[in-house]
């Protein structure tokens, strides 16, 4: 598969998809995370041992893995429906209100008994004057069995939220509710009813058969086909092999500060990052990328305006800490930042 460099759609051109972007129903499939921050100052370091001393000043909740995906859609104005498993506590009960404070619809999200939500905690510290970093991280939460009666009420809860949906997501980032198995006849049934199927898997993405959009960063490609990735003849061979493996119409490779590219039946092309500012925290931007891809193939935008699109999303997304969705009034900033920053160019070469 050859790879080439592609000249990124008109911003003006893209901004014309945001409004249609809300189109249709969206099921988003797959685990759903309870992201919690804990905020704290750090001052000094402990005599007991050589590590900082936090004093602690508030938690934050966020939505993680597919409940950001959900929320990214939501905030697009697409009608969202939530499938997944979570925990019979405290912690399940909390994402399904963020949730649905944001306007995602939670019927489809399966209490468990006797099973924990999926709770990553970070804790981010700084002193009063600087900005706060990540110190640690504690993931609780562990794979749901899939016993047969849980297995029907997942069955039953999908079966409800995917009658009218244009596009569905999987998100599988390895706790599942959402696996291969479970997902192949129905992919086959989606596609056949033009259905946009979506697929953002963190681990087993190479299981995963026919979808229309697979969305791996490069270091999840080059670890789900087992080749490194070195330069752009390395990438090529990689999407190559995935393709193989996928069947997938669309194959979208994210490059954090080296972009995207979008590979198809042609090849692959390339697109820059958007804007030029660093990152600021890379919590949840595959979400988003994969969201707005989705949002837009099934609105029927070609595949590169779909995934430049994206791409702006991405860039929207890593200028924020923690997952916060990007809305469509984001995307229209961003997009409106980027057409005049390229007319003020213009105008000072002239």
């Amino acid at each position: 598969m050859t790879l080439r460099r592609a000249r990124p759609p008109a911003a003006t051109r893209l901004a014309r998809w945001v409004g249609r972007l809300r189109e249709g129903v969206a099921v988003v499939w797959g685990d759903f995370v309870l992201d919690e921050y804990w905020r704290c100052l750090s001052r000094r370091v402990s005599r007991e041992a050589p590590v900082l001393v936090l004093e602690y000043q508030g938690r934050v909740v966020q939505g993680g893995g597919a409940a950001n995906a959900a929320l990214n859609l939501a905030a697009l104005g697409v009608e969202t429906r939530a499938v997944g498993f979570v925990g019979e506590d405290a912690a399940g009960r909390e994402l399904a209100e963020l949730l649905s404070r944001s306007g995602v619809d939670c019927d489809g999200l399966v209490a468990r008994r006797r099973a924990a939500t999926v709770v990553k905690t970070r804790v981010v510290a700084g002193s009063v004057h600087t900005a706060l970093q990540q110190v640690v991280r504690v993931d609780r939460g562990r794979p749901f069995a899939l016993d047969a009666g849980a297995r029907r009420r997942l069955e039953a809860a999908l079966a409800k939220a995917e009658r009218d949906a244009r596009i569905v997501l999987l998100s599988d980032y390895g706790y599942d509710s959402v696996t291969p198995a479970l997902a192949a006849r129905r992919v086959r049934r989606w596609r056949s009813r033009g259905v946009t199927v979506a697929l953002d898997a963190r681990y087993r993405i190479t299981e995963y058969r026919g979808v229309t959009l697979a969305t791996p960063n490069e270091s999840e490609a080059s670890a789900a086909t087992g080749l490194p990735v070195a330069d752009d003849r390395d990438l090529s061979a990689v999407a190559a092999r995935l393709q193989r493996h996928l069947g997938a119409t669309h194959l979208v490779i994210t490059r954090g500060r080296d972009g995207l590219t979008v590979w198809g039946r042609a090849g692959g092309r390339s697109l820059s990052a958007w804007g030029g500012q660093e990152a600021v925290d890379v919590t949840g931007a595959g979400d988003a990328v994969v969201a707005v891809a989705a949002a837009a193939l099934a609105a029927g935008a070609p595949a590169l305006e779909a995934a430049a699109l994206a791409n702006v999303a991405g860039a929207v997304a890593v200028s924020r800490r923690g997952a916060v969705a990007v809305s469509a009034a984001d995307l229209e900033r961003a997009l409106r930042d980027g057409a005049q920053a390229v007319a003020r160019s213009r105008r000072a070469r002239a």
